[in-house]
Parts: C-alpha cells; structure tokens; sequence
C-alpha cells in the first residue's frame, strides 16, 4: 500500500548543512535496520525502481519538515518499529527531535485504481527539481511520455498483478497526451561530485480529444494521483521529483 509520512522536526537555532539529503537517507536505513534488518539489506541491494522516496529538508523557522514514501506494503512496519526506536533525526553535527509524531497517509494500488476517473487535464506540481535519465543523459524536461512511463514502471513494479497496467498503454500515451500549459523553471541540485539540473513548477497535460477511451484515460488519471507517492523521473530517493497534483 503506498504510503506517505511527513516528519516535523524541532530544528531551534540550530545550523543545518545545504543538502540534507545524505543524512536524511542514512536515517531512514537506520530505521529500517532496527526494524528489519533483512528488509533493509533487501531495499539497500535492489536495483531501480527503488520502493521509497525521500524528500529535501525545508524550514520554516524553527521547525524542519521532510518526507518519506514507501512503495512496498512491507516497509511501514518495519520502518514504524525503528522509528519507535530511534524519534529523532542525526543531521551531521545536529539532532533534530520529533516536534510531532510522523504523519502518515496511504491509499492502496486498489484505490488509487478503483477512484480513477476519466478527467482529460491532469496538473502536476514538480516540487523539487525533476529530472530523467535518457541515452546516457540528463533530460530536466518534463515531457508526458517521460513522466508517465516513470510512474507506469514504478506501478507495475509494486503494485498487485492483477491491477497491473499493460505495456501497449505505453503506446497510446505517446500518442495521446500533450503539454497545454506549463509554469517551469530550472534549479540546480549539489551532490557531492557534481551538479544536476532539474526543472520545478507546474505542467498541465492534456488527452487529445480523439484519445479519451477510459482504457487510456482511467490509467491516466491512477498513475497521476500515484505520484505523490512515487516521485517523478530519476534520483528520486535523493530529493528529487517530489510530486504533487493539483485538483
């Protein structure tokens, strides 16, 4: 069951390094391992689509916030023991305490599938830079085929068999969805060797109106709402593409 949980620190006047992300990853290993250490070993070694995501640390005074999202049914329980364990979060030289417990929302592949409606513009908010990786490249566009094939390999990946989402609807989308409007702009993320472009704001995409069949357009509309769980493009596990769609 795909889940979210959103974490509210106590970050008082406290100094916190540009990139969090290392520190934010390593904590979530750590929560794992206290509460399964096979499953972690197992999230650790898996190749992509990974089942989780993590987001940027924001601030807002002396509060901190960031988010982690599981793909696989079987990480929330151990995940919830460990952080039973350990409710506070190591951030090089500082530690934030819990300011709140974890807020935890989920909606099952069943769910997600069954409220699928057949509404032809869907906007997503990219709301940390998003990127994918094509022909050895790094692509910081968020062009349809791109973004929706990156949650379809996700879904599949974890979601039930028979909720499943055939590999031909791969070709209808690419024939059948466009870029009608879109408020974008570039940001740059530094990890530690290097710097990676990717784009934030806001794309709405369209069904072409010879294209709205519901065998296209319920997956469609699933797979957009699957985004906030899944991340968009690659790295996700590191920050990037946290998505959101907007009603």
């Amino acid at each position: 069951m795909p889940s979210s949980l959103t974490f509210t620190l106590a970050a008082r006047d406290q100094n916190l390094p540009d990139n969090c992300i290392p520190a934010l990853h390593a904590t979530f290993f750590q929560w794992l391992e206290r509460g399964d250490v096979e499953i972690a070993r197992r999230v650790h070694d898996e190749h992509d689509p990974k089942p989780y995501t993590a987001s940027p640390l924001t601030r807002d005074g002396d509060i901190a916030h960031f988010r982690i999202t599981l793909l696989d049914d079987a990480l929330l329980p151990a995940l919830q023991t460990g952080i039973d364990q350990q409710s506070q979060v190591r951030i090089v030289w500082a530690t934030l305490a819990f300011a709140d417990a974890p807020r935890v929302a989920q909606k099952s592949y069943a769910q997600i599938a069954n409220e699928a409606d057949e509404t032809p513009n869907i906007t997503l908010r990219f709301e940390s830079p998003t990127s994918f990786r094509s022909h050895d490249m790094h692509y910081p566009l968020p062009d349809p085929v791109m973004v929706f094939a990156s949650y379809h390999a996700r879904w599949n990946a974890f979601a039930p068999e028979p909720l499943r989402i055939s590999e031909a609807w791969l070709e209808w989308l690419q024939h059948s969805v466009a870029v009608t409007r879109f408020d974008l702009e570039s940001r740059a993320v530094k990890f530690k060797d290097f710097v990676q472009i990717g784009c934030v704001g806001t794309v709405q995409y369209s069904v072409m109106q010879h294209q709205t069949d519901r065998g296209g357009v319920a997956p469609l509309n699933a797979l957009a709402t699957y985004a906030e769980f899944c991340g968009t493009g690659h790295k996700t596990t590191q920050g990037m593409g946290q998505t959101r769609r907007l009603d």
